[in-house]
């Protein structure tokens, strides 16, 4: 089973990509994040709670700046592995992003991480409003 999304966001390609593949793009209710954006690099994603830690992570199998980005992910090590394939591309005002988030093994799991996703989304846009200069949204 799979997601497949599509968004469309009004900040450069660069803007999106650079955001995306930086430790410093912490979406809530994530409250810290390591990446290495090679093939091979890591990426972690910490989800710090009174009642504990949870960790997302996995490793980049595709690295194209400001194109394409493929990575594994796993919750706590839990041996359910997904992988998500992330395109971005250029479109007049802004970015288009092909989302395909796959190898889900069961229905619920999938739609928690659809709503994840869109939910991300969302937080990533409000991040970019703040670091993408006033008159520099879109191409």
């Amino acid at each position: 089973m799979k997601i497949e999304k599509t968004y469309d966001l009004p900040f450069p390609v660069t803007a999106v990509y650079d955001n995306w593949v930086s430790s410093a793009t912490i979406v809530p209710p994530a409250t810290r994040l390591y990446v290495e954006p090679f093939v091979g690099g890591h990426h972690q994603l910490f989800f710090d709670t009174a009642e504990g830690m949870s960790v997302n992570e996995g490793r980049f199998e595709i690295v194209e700046p400001n194109r394409r980005l493929r990575y594994s992910w796993e919750w706590n090590h839990d041996g359910q592995v997904s992988h998500v394939d992330v395109r971005f591309a250029s479109k007049p005002g802004g970015t288009t992003i092909r989302l395909v988030h796959d190898g889900f093994r069961d229905r619920k799991r999938r739609e928690r991480h659809a709503a994840g996703w869109d939910s991300y989304i969302a937080g990533l846009i409000e991040i970019l409003k703040r670091r993408v200069p006033q008159g520099v949204h879109g191409v």
